[in-house]
């Protein structure tokens, strides 16, 4: 059992932050920035925005504690110049009310929650799936990368390609790896690993309509944990929405839920 203490969820933050931001900073480099990557620091909080890439996942702000609520109209300012709507991700312990009431006067409420979860890295054997097989991705592989990440999130196929590059272009990253899950010989799920310092994070996870429920998705985990404590990991980390079936699988993994973020949004 892990007890929570705001220093850990310090650590798990930091770990979080880094990878975004080794994300987009590779992006960055992709056709001259042609995806529109800016990064800005306020005070503890990161800003991330993507302008060519809009929606939460990489147009967000981590890092608020109330020593930043005056500048809350900077940030959102910085989004307002770029015709983009950020998500601000809200750390229990780090934000508080000052900080949610200069949001609620920008126009955000809270419209969701998302789960973070960790665990020990152990020097257990790596959990064996029967009819699953695991690799790491080969620099050829991102296209099948790309199909898989696409629909399994029900994305349009034209993405494909983008999806692609922008994880290709991570692949030489020493600290990310890429797997690829096959369920007897065919495609079936893939998932990313990112490590920073002493943490693993578990940085994403698809896998296909017609081979969930048949342990693929646990089977990726186990794989990035054993590979997070060969790393020399001593903690791995990820995010989950609430009470989904990505935290119960990683509840069966062996993680535990640490904490709970409280999303927010502006509302028209």
């Amino acid at each position: 059992m892990i007890i929570t203490k705001p220093a850990f969820v310090d650590r798990l933050e930091e770990a979080e932050t880094n990878m975004l931001s080794s994300r987009l900073r590779a992006i960055e480099t992709i056709d001259g920035n042609s995806l529109g990557v800016a990064i800005e620091t306020f005070g503890q909080a990161y800003a991330f925005s993507a302008k060519r890439m809009p929606g939460p996942a990489f147009n967000t702000v981590r890092g608020l504690h109330e020593e930043e609520e005056r500048q809350i109209g900077e940030i959102i300012s910085f989004y307002e110049k770029k015709e983009l709507e950020p998500q601000i991700q809200l750390v229990p312990g780090a934000a508080g009310s000052k900080v949610m009431q200069a949001l609620c006067r920008q126009g955000f409420c809270q419209t969701g929650f998302n789960s973070v979860l960790a665990g020990r890295c152990s020097r257990q054997v790596e959990e064996r799936h029967e009819r699953i097989a695991i690799r790491t991705l080969k620099l050829e592989d991102y296209y099948l990368y790309g199909h898989i990440y696409t629909e399994s999130f029900g994305m349009p196929a034209f993405f494909k390609e983008s999806v692609a590059t922008n994880n290709a272009v991570l692949h030489e990253e020493r600290n990310w790896t890429f797997y690829l899950a096959e369920v007897e010989e065919e495609p079936a799920g893939v998932a990313a690993l990112f490590t920073s310092g002493t943490i693993a994070v578990l940085a994403v996870c698809a896998v296909l309509a017609r081979f969930r429920t048949q342990g693929v998705q646990q089977a990726l985990i186990a794989r990035r944990q054993a590979d997070a404590t060969a790393a020399g990991c001593t903690y791995i980390c990820g995010q989950a929405g609430f009470a989904t079936t990505s935290q119960r699988n990683m509840e069966r993994s062996g993680l535990q839920t640490i904490y709970t973020k409280a999303l927010w949004q502006r509302v028209s």
